[in-house]
């Protein structure tokens, strides 16, 4: 790949997407991406807008995992060639959460394959779809400033 990807990109500038995820701006962004594909779900199918609501909160929960891991790795000089290490961390701290969303798709005893599958399945989607982004050509400052905030919708 020939220019900076998204996720190095973000991994570079991870402390301003913390904080915009954390701020009540960002917050707001992401209840308001997740509440009308739930709310179209919902109304078409109560049981399927519940379900639905559950995935997106593993994979909303993905992308923070995935952001984290890769800034780790960056920190500690490993970003590059660590992948099947930086998806095991991945897949193990969506672990519980992949499980629930197992069972409230009606799989009453999630095996430990079927929650590997799902967290490889998590990990290696959000990483390839971050890589095949470009990374922003505006400033950090200038986007960490920015009022207009930029949502990326997981649905």
């Amino acid at each position: 790949m020939g220019f900076k990807s998204f996720l190095s990109s973000v991994v570079h500038d991870a402390g301003h997407v913390f904080s915009f995820l954390g701020s009540a701006q960002g917050q707001s962004t992401i209840s308001t991406v997740e509440g009308v594909a739930t709310g179209v779900a919902a109304a078409v199918n109560p049981a399927t807008g519940s379900q639905l609501q559950n995935v997106s909160s593993l994979i909303n929960q993905g992308l923070r995992e995935v952001v984290s891991v890769e800034s780790a790795a960056a920190q500690a000089g490993t970003q590059s060639g660590t992948g099947a290490q930086k998806a095991a961390a991945v897949t193990a701290a969506l672990a519980p959460n992949i499980s629930a969303v197992l069972k409230s798709l009606g799989v009453a005893q999630p095996t430990s394959d079927q929650v590997q599958r799902v967290g490889q399945a998590v990990s290696t989607g959000i990483v390839g779809i971050l890589n095949e982004l470009p990374a922003s050509t505006t400033a950090a400052s200038t986007a960490a400033a920015s009022t207009t905030p930029v949502a990326v919708a997981t649905h």
